[in-house]
Protein backbone atom coordinates (compact mmCIF):
# COMPACT_ATOMS: atom_id res chain seq x y z
CA UNK A 1 0.00 0.00 0.00
CA UNK A 2 1.50 3.73 -1.36
CA UNK A 3 2.84 5.42 2.02
CA UNK A 4 0.27 8.30 1.47
CA UNK A 5 -2.75 5.90 1.17
CA UNK A 6 -1.85 5.03 4.30
CA UNK A 7 -1.36 7.79 6.28
CA UNK A 8 -4.72 9.37 4.68
CA UNK A 9 -6.27 5.54 6.20
CA UNK A 10 -5.16 5.86 9.42
CA UNK A 11 -6.73 9.87 9.43
CA UNK A 12 -9.80 9.00 7.94
CA UNK A 13 -10.47 6.32 10.69
CA UNK A 14 -9.68 8.65 13.40
CA UNK A 15 -12.28 10.70 11.87
CA UNK A 16 -14.77 7.95 11.50
CA UNK A 17 -14.36 7.18 14.90
CA UNK A 18 -15.51 10.88 16.28
CA UNK A 19 -13.38 12.37 19.10
CA UNK A 20 -12.94 9.02 21.41
CA UNK A 21 -10.05 7.71 22.06
CA UNK A 22 -9.02 4.73 19.88
CA UNK A 23 -6.73 2.24 20.53
CA UNK A 24 -3.66 1.57 18.29
CA UNK A 25 -4.34 -1.78 18.20
CA UNK A 26 -7.73 -1.97 16.50
CA UNK A 27 -6.54 0.61 14.06
CA UNK A 28 -3.56 -1.84 12.37
CA UNK A 29 -6.30 -4.93 12.87
CA UNK A 30 -9.45 -2.59 11.10
CA UNK A 31 -6.93 -1.41 8.42
CA UNK A 32 -4.95 -3.90 7.68
CA UNK A 33 -1.40 -1.93 8.90
CA UNK A 34 1.60 -4.03 10.89
CA UNK A 35 1.65 -2.46 14.33
CA UNK A 36 5.31 -0.72 13.16
CA UNK A 37 3.83 0.71 10.36
CA UNK A 38 0.89 2.33 12.64
CA UNK A 39 3.58 3.22 14.97
CA UNK A 40 5.42 5.62 12.51
CA UNK A 41 2.46 6.87 11.21
CA UNK A 42 1.55 7.35 14.84
CA UNK A 43 5.07 9.45 15.73
CA UNK A 44 4.62 11.58 12.31
CA UNK A 45 1.01 13.06 13.34
CA UNK A 46 2.08 13.02 17.10
CA UNK A 47 4.94 15.27 16.72
CA UNK A 48 2.92 17.63 14.14
CA UNK A 49 0.39 17.66 16.68
CA UNK A 50 -2.65 15.80 15.31
CA UNK A 51 -3.09 13.42 17.58
CA UNK A 52 -2.80 12.80 21.26
CA UNK A 53 -1.23 10.19 22.94
CA UNK A 54 -2.14 8.36 26.20
CA UNK A 55 -0.47 5.76 28.17
CA UNK A 56 -2.65 3.21 27.74
CA UNK A 57 -2.13 2.99 23.74
CA UNK A 58 -5.37 4.60 22.89
CA UNK A 59 -4.87 7.64 20.51
CA UNK A 60 -7.07 10.97 20.33
CA UNK A 61 -7.59 13.27 17.17
CA UNK A 62 -6.58 16.99 17.43
CA UNK A 63 -8.07 17.65 13.69
CA UNK A 64 -10.48 17.65 11.43
CA UNK A 65 -10.89 15.89 8.05
CA UNK A 66 -13.18 16.87 5.93
CA UNK A 67 -14.16 16.58 2.18
CA UNK A 68 -16.28 20.01 0.21
CA UNK A 69 -18.01 16.93 -1.47
CA UNK A 70 -17.93 13.62 1.12
CA UNK A 71 -17.94 10.86 -1.31
CA UNK A 72 -15.58 7.86 -0.18
CA UNK A 73 -13.99 5.35 -1.74
CA UNK A 74 -16.89 2.46 -1.92
CA UNK A 75 -19.30 5.32 -2.70
CA UNK A 76 -17.19 6.54 -5.74
CA UNK A 77 -16.77 2.62 -7.37
CA UNK A 78 -20.10 2.46 -6.52
CA UNK A 79 -21.26 5.35 -8.66
CA UNK A 80 -18.49 4.65 -11.20
CA UNK A 81 -20.34 1.13 -11.68
CA UNK A 82 -23.87 2.32 -11.92
CA UNK A 83 -22.88 5.52 -14.73
CA UNK A 84 -20.86 2.44 -16.83
CA UNK A 85 -24.54 0.62 -16.53
CA UNK A 86 -26.68 3.75 -17.79
CA UNK A 87 -24.17 4.09 -20.70
CA UNK A 88 -24.34 0.31 -21.83
CA UNK A 89 -28.13 0.47 -21.31
CA UNK A 90 -28.70 3.48 -23.07
CA UNK A 91 -25.90 4.27 -25.50
CA UNK A 92 -25.76 7.67 -23.70
CA UNK A 93 -23.01 9.37 -21.31
CA UNK A 94 -23.36 9.42 -17.69
CA UNK A 95 -22.19 12.41 -15.61
CA UNK A 96 -21.45 13.13 -11.87
CA UNK A 97 -21.57 16.98 -11.30
CA UNK A 98 -20.66 18.64 -8.33
CA UNK A 99 -20.69 21.97 -7.29
CA UNK A 100 -17.88 24.37 -6.22
CA UNK A 101 -18.76 27.82 -5.78
CA UNK A 102 -20.41 29.32 -8.31
CA UNK A 103 -19.20 26.55 -10.87
CA UNK A 104 -20.46 23.03 -11.76
CA UNK A 105 -17.70 20.28 -12.00
CA UNK A 106 -17.73 17.11 -13.67
CA UNK A 107 -15.98 15.19 -11.13
CA UNK A 108 -16.93 12.05 -13.54
CA UNK A 109 -18.26 11.07 -17.16
CA UNK A 110 -18.67 7.80 -19.55
CA UNK A 111 -17.21 7.56 -22.81
CA UNK A 112 -19.25 6.55 -25.76
CA UNK A 113 -16.99 5.25 -29.02
CA UNK A 114 -17.98 6.93 -31.43
CA UNK A 115 -19.23 9.86 -29.75
CA UNK A 116 -22.57 11.12 -30.53
CA UNK A 117 -21.69 14.76 -30.13
CA UNK A 118 -18.37 16.38 -29.38
CA UNK A 119 -18.54 17.19 -25.82
CA UNK A 120 -16.09 19.13 -23.85
CA UNK A 121 -17.79 18.32 -20.72
CA UNK A 122 -15.33 15.57 -19.26
CA UNK A 123 -13.99 14.79 -15.77
CA UNK A 124 -11.98 18.28 -14.35
CA UNK A 125 -14.42 20.52 -16.61
CA UNK A 126 -15.49 23.60 -14.90
CA UNK A 127 -18.92 25.95 -15.87
CA UNK A 128 -20.80 28.76 -14.37
CA UNK A 129 -23.98 28.13 -12.91
CA UNK A 130 -24.80 31.54 -14.62
CA UNK A 131 -25.69 28.88 -17.64
CA UNK A 132 -29.29 28.27 -16.88
CA UNK A 133 -29.66 24.38 -18.06
CA UNK A 134 -31.03 21.71 -15.87
CA UNK A 135 -28.58 21.32 -13.62
CA UNK A 136 -28.12 24.71 -12.59
CA UNK A 137 -31.46 25.90 -12.39
CA UNK A 138 -31.80 22.49 -9.88
CA UNK A 139 -29.08 23.41 -7.49
CA UNK A 140 -30.30 27.37 -7.76
CA UNK A 141 -33.71 26.84 -6.95
CA UNK A 142 -32.62 25.37 -3.58
CA UNK A 143 -30.71 28.07 -2.40
CA UNK A 144 -33.50 30.07 -1.63
CA UNK A 145 -34.59 33.89 -2.79
CA UNK A 146 -32.26 36.06 -0.29
CA UNK A 147 -29.20 33.44 -0.78
CA UNK A 148 -29.39 33.48 -4.47
CA UNK A 149 -29.32 37.19 -4.67
CA UNK A 150 -26.76 37.50 -2.35
CA UNK A 151 -24.60 34.82 -4.16
CA UNK A 152 -25.53 35.43 -7.44
CA UNK A 153 -26.16 38.92 -9.65
CA UNK A 154 -28.99 37.96 -11.38
CA UNK A 155 -28.28 40.52 -14.73
CA UNK A 156 -25.67 37.59 -15.48
CA UNK A 157 -27.29 34.64 -16.17
CA UNK A 158 -28.12 33.50 -19.54
CA UNK A 159 -29.52 30.45 -21.54
CA UNK A 160 -27.80 27.38 -23.24
CA UNK A 161 -28.00 28.23 -27.00
CA UNK A 162 -24.99 28.92 -29.23
CA UNK A 163 -25.88 32.49 -28.70
CA UNK A 164 -25.96 32.16 -25.14
CA UNK A 165 -28.67 34.81 -24.88
CA UNK A 166 -28.65 36.53 -21.79
CA UNK A 167 -32.59 36.65 -19.40
CA UNK A 168 -33.50 39.79 -17.90
CA UNK A 169 -33.34 39.13 -13.91
CA UNK A 170 -36.89 38.90 -13.21
CA UNK A 171 -37.22 35.94 -16.37
CA UNK A 172 -34.24 34.43 -14.55
CA UNK A 173 -36.10 34.68 -11.20
CA UNK A 174 -39.16 33.10 -13.09
CA UNK A 175 -36.98 30.49 -14.53
CA UNK A 176 -35.14 29.06 -11.29
CA UNK A 177 -38.66 29.43 -9.19
CA UNK A 178 -40.31 27.19 -11.33
CA UNK A 179 -37.63 24.46 -10.39
CA UNK A 180 -38.32 25.03 -6.75
CA UNK A 181 -39.14 21.33 -5.22
CA UNK A 182 -37.67 19.60 -7.98
CA UNK A 183 -35.34 17.02 -8.09
CA UNK A 184 -35.28 16.31 -11.74
CA UNK A 185 -34.86 18.44 -14.75
CA UNK A 186 -33.94 18.51 -18.30
CA UNK A 187 -33.13 20.46 -21.08
CA UNK A 188 -34.75 18.57 -23.78
CA UNK A 189 -34.11 20.72 -26.91
CA UNK A 190 -30.25 20.40 -26.15
CA UNK A 191 -27.75 22.94 -25.27
CA UNK A 192 -25.57 24.95 -27.44
CA UNK A 193 -23.31 21.45 -28.53
CA UNK A 194 -26.24 19.81 -29.60
CA UNK A 195 -26.80 17.76 -26.39
CA UNK A 196 -29.93 16.84 -24.18
CA UNK A 197 -29.25 16.32 -20.90
CA UNK A 198 -31.24 15.17 -17.96
CA UNK A 199 -30.82 15.62 -14.50
CA UNK A 200 -31.17 14.34 -11.20
CA UNK A 201 -30.27 15.45 -7.42
CA UNK A 202 -28.44 13.16 -4.85
CA UNK A 203 -28.35 14.08 -1.77
CA UNK A 204 -26.61 12.73 1.23
CA UNK A 205 -28.41 11.44 4.23
CA UNK A 206 -28.76 14.21 5.74
CA UNK A 207 -31.08 16.06 3.19
CA UNK A 208 -27.49 18.03 1.62
CA UNK A 209 -26.62 18.56 -1.94
CA UNK A 210 -24.31 15.79 -2.76
CA UNK A 211 -24.19 15.96 -6.90
CA UNK A 212 -25.98 15.82 -10.35
CA UNK A 213 -26.37 12.60 -12.05
CA UNK A 214 -27.13 12.19 -15.29
CA UNK A 215 -27.81 10.80 -18.94
CA UNK A 216 -26.75 13.11 -21.91
CA UNK A 217 -27.36 12.44 -25.15
CA UNK A 218 -27.13 13.89 -28.93
CA UNK A 219 -30.24 15.80 -28.92
CA UNK A 220 -31.95 14.12 -32.27
CA UNK A 221 -35.92 14.81 -32.70
CA UNK A 222 -37.59 12.50 -30.53
CA UNK A 223 -41.35 11.53 -31.26
CA UNK A 224 -41.47 9.54 -27.94
CA UNK A 225 -40.82 12.24 -25.88
CA UNK A 226 -43.02 11.75 -23.18
CA UNK A 227 -41.79 8.17 -22.59
CA UNK A 228 -38.31 9.12 -22.55
CA UNK A 229 -38.12 11.49 -20.08
CA UNK A 230 -39.97 8.96 -17.81
CA UNK A 231 -37.82 6.18 -18.52
CA UNK A 232 -35.12 8.02 -17.86
CA UNK A 233 -36.08 10.02 -14.56
CA UNK A 234 -36.82 6.27 -13.68
CA UNK A 235 -33.48 5.04 -14.41
CA UNK A 236 -31.57 7.97 -12.76
CA UNK A 237 -33.96 7.62 -9.57
CA UNK A 238 -33.04 3.81 -9.54
CA UNK A 239 -29.60 4.63 -9.68
CA UNK A 240 -30.34 7.18 -6.63
CA UNK A 241 -31.91 4.69 -4.55
CA UNK A 242 -28.63 2.02 -5.44
CA UNK A 243 -26.51 4.83 -4.12
CA UNK A 244 -28.44 5.98 -1.06
CA UNK A 245 -28.31 2.44 0.14
CA UNK A 246 -24.15 2.61 -0.13
CA UNK A 247 -24.51 6.00 2.20
CA UNK A 248 -26.79 4.23 4.72
CA UNK A 249 -24.31 0.60 4.80
CA UNK A 250 -21.44 3.09 5.95
CA UNK A 251 -23.33 4.96 7.84
CA UNK A 252 -23.86 1.56 10.12
CA UNK A 253 -20.49 0.60 9.96
CA UNK A 254 -19.25 4.19 11.06
CA UNK A 255 -21.61 3.33 14.04
CA UNK A 256 -20.55 0.13 14.87
CA UNK A 257 -17.06 1.14 14.46
CA UNK A 258 -17.79 3.84 16.58
CA UNK A 259 -19.90 1.35 19.58
CA UNK A 260 -16.84 -1.00 19.45
CA UNK A 261 -14.15 1.96 20.52
CA UNK A 262 -16.61 3.35 23.05
CA UNK A 263 -16.69 -0.11 24.49
CA UNK A 264 -13.22 -0.81 24.61
CA UNK A 265 -13.07 2.80 27.11
CA UNK A 266 -15.56 1.12 29.00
Amino acid sequence: MNPNYRLLSVMEYLMASGDAPVKQVDIARDLGISPATLNRIMKVLYDRGYVFRTSQRFVVPNFRLTKNVPMSETYLEALDEIMEEITAKHAAYSEAVVVTGQDLYWHSRTDLDPPPVPIRAKAGFRRPLYELDAMSRLYLARLGQEQLEYQFNLATFHDNSPELKPYAPESARRLIEATIGKDFDYDFEGNRVGLRRFALVVDDLDGNFLHFLTIAEAATPAADREIRIAGYRRELESARTRLTKVMEQEQREAKILRSANNAGLA
